[in-house]
């Protein structure tokens, strides 16, 4: 099945101009991380690098996708906000913005909203550490994540 961006998500949902606006006025060494809706509860992840793609919509036309994937908290490529705002700088600012992750039964993305504070607890150290949270917002692109974006990110 072809999955495709749906014309009609929630006004909630940010675009990467959107989300650049947030960025500009947060503080630029903050760790970004996603919420990673489903198995096991929410869990907030690290992100990687930007991934673009041309999607179709449920009209026919191609339209951009930024995907910004989940990463292991130990990954050297982990996004904080000055390196996240740089690399949006490029991307179309009407391009829709998703969070993609691994799971179990291939890759998954959902939208996100407006960034958040919030703090990340070490469990092994006990170190507080604050960071910049994209929560999910699930809307219809929420799911199996589009074959293009898998296809970027080599999760074929």
């Amino acid at each position: 099945m072809l999955l495709r961006v749906p014309l009609d998500l929630p006004v909630t949902v940010l675009r990467v101009g959107d989300l650049r606006g947030f960025l500009g006025v947060m503080p630029d060494d903050l760790l970004v991380v996603a919420d990673c809706p489903g198995q096991g509860g929410p869990g907030r992840t690290p992100l990687g690098w930007p991934v673009r793609a041309a999607v179709r919509d449920e009209s026919g036309h191609r339209v951009p996708v930024v995907a910004l994937p989940q990463v292991s908290a130990d990954d050297g490529h982990a996004m904080t906000v000055s390196r996240l705002y740089s690399l949006l700088a490029d991307l179309p600012p009407d391009a829709l913005v998703v969070t993609v992750w691994e799971a179990e039964d291939g890759p998954r993305q959902t939208t996100i909203g407006t960034p958040e504070f919030g703090d990340l607890i070490n469990e092994t150290t006990g170190l507080t550490v604050r960071m910049v949270v994209l929560p999910a917002v699930l809307s219809g692109a929420t799911g199996t994540a589009y074959d293009e974006v898998a296809y970027n990110l080599g999760w074929e």
